[in-house]
């Protein structure tokens, strides 16, 4: 397809030209025969995105290239611009970022947005709802890594979103790089295939090292709001945590598993680390243990911990009325007698976490070639989700119920058009430097 009937076609889109015929089904992406490039733009210039960008560039089936580049820091654009270029090899040729194209600030996204025909989101979990929503609405494919929202609000915006992408026919690819590994592919058919009988319990662990250093001295002349998002991980209004920004790739195996989009019931605690400056979770919780509760009465016991000098875990368990599936680095499935029945290995299979690549490939392949139209903007919400689900449960101290968690009106973020790095954070420091701490029993969650 010439990109003038490109361009023609997501003008009808926008109009819900496209909506009910299927007669345009084959229009939707481009031709493979076509001497077009697919253009990108990447906001949110950290090192997921980045790689993301290097994927396409070097997918040797499908010409983009990189056209714009956005950011709240100009350093962080000019860093990754140079990053990308240097990894790029042969590909150099593909980026065309110039000056002019580089956007900066919290309104630069809609200007790149205008630029491509594809949108890759990197930005943190906070900010997706809104650059989602504005991807869709100039009629832009989509990528958007993991989280996809820090509230219920945000959940809300996302779902509002996706159906508007699935009317419009905009793919959209989630960063829930798992669900691409053969190896878990594999696993999933087995267990829902009956392998292990009836699942009754289950168990997923996300427990490593620290994810921020906040002891790196605040430059003179940042904000508040800059100083907090120069280390968005360790902010959860900003990230949401470890429980997403982590974890919700455990708790989104689990859902797949079980074959639900989320758990109806959760009561879980948390807490803080003592060594303030590697804590992952300012204004949050550190570490947060839940018990949540599927149809059924499947019980899912879910642990996410980010703590220096202590034990580090990361899979999935599910047990059955027949035996028992494990998902660490490889797959294994047992019956009730402790046989191996089932074995999924990475060095046959390829790593279990190691999957990010496809994402892009499959994504601008599908939009090049206008293969079978797919959306998984619905799955990432409702896995983070989950996890805003443990968190609102841990800050509260409260058992919650799905159906009115997500009603919830309490915003952890307000992301608008006059937001900006001199607007007041969205938590602030005592005297002492100290940033409030979630107290159960007493935060309001609802």
């Amino acid at each position: 397809m010439k990109r003038r009937h490109f361009i023609k076609n997501s003008a009808m889109a926008g109009a819900g030209l496209l909506a009910t015929s299927s007669a345009f089904a084959s229009e939707l992406g481009f031709n493979s025969g076509s001497n077009d490039t697919l253009k990108i733009a990447l906001i949110g210039c950290g090192g997921r995105g980045s790689r993301a960008v290097l994927a396409a560039l070097k997918y040797k089936d499908v010409p983009c290239e990189l056209v714009a580049m956005c950011d709240l820091f100009k350093d962080k654009i000019d860093e990754k611009h140079n990053a990308i270029l240097t990894a790029a090899g042969a590909n150099k040729s593909k980026i065309k970022v110039t000056e002019d194209t580089k956007f900066v600030g919290y309104q630069g996204y809609k200007d790149a947005i205008a630029m491509c025909d594809i949108v890759f989101i990197g930005t943190p979990a906070s900010s997706k709802p809104v650059i989602f929503a504005e991807s869709i609405k100039q009629n832009k494919h989509v990528f958007m890594e993991k989280p996809v929202c820090v509230d219920s609000l945000g959940f809300q915006s996302i779902l509002q979103t996706a159906a508007l992408a699935t009317q419009k026919k905009r793919y959209v690819a989630s960063g829930l790089q798992r669900r691409y590994s053969e190896g878990y592919r594999q696993m999933i058919a087995e267990i829902q295939d009956g392998a292990i009988g009836d699942i009754h319990t289950a168990e997923c662990y996300w427990m490593g090292g620290p994810i921020g250093q906040l002891g790196r001295p605040r430059k003179e002349g940042w904000t508040e709001m800059e100083y907090q998002n120069r280390h968005w991980r360790s902010f959860s209004w900003v990230s949401g945590g470890n429980i997403e920004e982590f974890h919700v790739h455990n708790l989104d195996i689990i859902n797949w598993a079980l074959g639900e989009l989320n758990p109806e019931s959760v009561i879980a605690l948390g807490g803080k680390n003592f060594d303030r400056h590697y804590s992952s979770a300012v204004g949050g919780f550190d570490y947060i243990t839940s018990n949540f509760k599927y149809k059924n009465g499947v019980s899912l016991h879910s642990y996410s911990r980010n703590s220096r000098n202590c034990k580090t875990k990361n899979g999935e368990y599910l047990y059955g009325t027949k035996g028992k599936a494990v998902m660490t680095n490889d797959g294994f499935i047992y019956n009730n007698k402790g046989k191996l029945i089932f074995t999924a290995e990475s060095k046959k299979l390829g790593k279990f976490h190691g999957s990010h690549n496809k994402v892009q490939e499959k994504l601008i392949d599908s939009i090049y070639n206008s293969k079978p139209y797919y959306n998984e903007a619905v799955y990432a919400a409702h896995s983070t989700m989950t996890g805003t689900f443990g968190r609102m449960s841990a800050w509260s101290g409260k058992e919650m119920i799905w159906d009115e968690a997500v009603t919830s009106k309490v915003q952890l973020f307000d992301y608008n058009d006059q937001t900006s790095l001199n607007s007041v954070a969205p938590i602030l420091p005592n005297a002492n430097g100290e940033y409030p701490v979630p107290i159960p029993g007493k935060t309001k969650v609802m």
